[in-house]
């Protein structure tokens, strides 16, 4: 389906829509731009109407773990409400962004107007990982004033285009902002004339993704990637206590470990490998009794992990690709000891990977996988906290918080490090 200027159409109109389309930009363009408070008060009035069950059946159709359903709506629904957005457009934007600001230069002769003013046309071409993560870069879009044009992902269920359905019935102002398509990833000549029309494009996904939008986009257009990114933990000696290793037990069973932040790589501040054997016969009970609470309901990913760790075996018994690894076995999950020193992503699904890294090898290896650096989970003595943190974040690291807390998200969080609303603006500056 595609929402077009509010109204839903079939794929089949996607031609007729594209030839419009310019028109429809220049036009809502020449028009006084859009202000954060439109946009802020139909998020606040659609979380509201949500949280009164008005969009109970499209959630019903998603694949949402029982136990963590109710807590996993409210946190998104908040992240719509007034007071969440209002501090999330003053943290990143300031109290009046849009207003002018007269400066006057050093040895320069008149005065000059500098304003921020939106970016444009944004593409968003979103990743699948997370529900309701194409509506919300949408509304992101729309707090910098931006045209939104939204490439679904495969993998979405409704959800998106229902949230933007209804959020543009709630203040019709923004019909003209908001434009999504679930245009296939291989119809190149679609693609190639959406992000002909903008000035931006936001790709959320790997590699791959990033480099085949680059082929798509015109030269001159703002590229804005929220990329694939590793979590990971970090386990002192004085931080093997059984709460703190619980902690990161749930957090792995409840994410999956399919988000950016999720941990996919347990270290441990040692050299010695009978010390990593021993944290993970410490750690496999603590992970089994997580898979009870959250276990893998989707038969696609139980499959798929049951394969990997069959392979993982496989390779093992072969003495492939690295000679020594072990694959411990549970209930529902599993751990790989390796003896390498690199971060990595594991076989998810509950499967992290356990390897040795004393602290003083810390910055030096992190460093070698700067460019996906994200969140890291630290389990410590409260007085190395301190130290360590430090040291994490000179890495590269963007966030270093609990083991439970690697994939909570608030109203003031960066992307992977940098404010999207200031990526998603421009200063403009003009003689008085």
């Amino acid at each position: 389906m595609i929402l077009c200027r509010g109204e839903l159409l079939a794929r089949e109109r996607q031609g007729e829509v594209l030839e419009r389309l310019p028109r429809w930009i220049d036009e809502t363009l020449d028009r006084t731009p859009l202000t954060p408070d439109v946009t802020i008060a139909a998020c606040d009035r659609l979380s509201r109407r949500a949280e009164a069950g008005g969009f109970d059946a499209e959630l019903a159709g998603l694949d949402l773990d029982p136990a963590l359903k109710e807590e996993q709506v409210a946190a998104a629904l908040h992240l719509l409400r007034r007071e969440s957005l209002e501090a999330m457009v003053e943290l990143q934007l300031g109290r009046d962004p849009f207003a002018p600001v007269t400066v006057r230069p050093p040895y320069y002769d008149r005065p000059i107007v500098k304003r921020r003013r939106p970016l444009g046309v944004l593409l968003h071409i979103a990743a699948g990982n997370l529900d309701a993560l194409p509506a919300f870069t949408v509304v992101e879009g729309l707090l910098a004033g931006n045209i939104n044009l939204l490439k679904l992902p495969s993998a979405d269920h409704g959800l998106s285009v229902a949230l933007l359905r209804k959020l543009v019935e709630e203040e019709p102002a923004l019909r003209d902002y908001v434009y999504v398509f679930d245009t296939p990833s291989d119809d190149v000549a679609a693609l190639r004339r959406l992000a002909g029309l903008c000035d931006g494009v936001v790709v959320w996904g790997g590699e791959a993704a990033v480099s085949a939008v680059r082929a798509l986009a015109p030269p001159g257009i703002k590229l804005i990637e929220w990329g694939h990114r590793l979590g990971f933990a970090y386990v002192t000696q004085r931080g093997r206590e059984e709460g703190q290793l619980s902690a990161l037990a749930g957090h792995i069973m409840q994410t999956k470990q399919l988000l950016c932040s999720s941990c996919q790589t347990i270290f441990l501040d040692t050299e010695e490998p009978e010390e990593l054997r021993e944290l993970a016969r410490q750690f496999l009970p603590l992970l089994e009794a997580a898979a009870r609470r959250w276990p893998v309901r989707d038969m696609g990913a139980l499959a798929q992990g049951t394969l990997r760790r069959y392979t993982a075996r496989l390779e093992e018994a072969a003495g492939f690709p690295t000679p020594g690894d072990t694959v411990l076995e549970g209930k529902g999950c599993s751990l790989t000891l390796k003896w390498d020193r690199e971060l990595e992503l594991s076989l998810q699904f509950g499967s992290p990977v356990l390897k040795c890294l004393p602290r003083a090898e810390l910055l030096p290896t992190l460093r070698r996988s700067r460019g996906v650096l994200q969140t890291a989970g630290l389990l410590c003595a409260p007085e190395e906290r301190g130290a360590l943190t430090e040291t994490l974040l000179r890495a590269g690291l963007v966030r270093v918080t609990g083991p439970g807390e690697l994939s909570r998200g608030t109203c003031l969080d960066a992307h992977d490090g940098e404010y999207p609303l200031l990526r998603y603006t421009r200063i403009t500056e003009a003689d008085e």
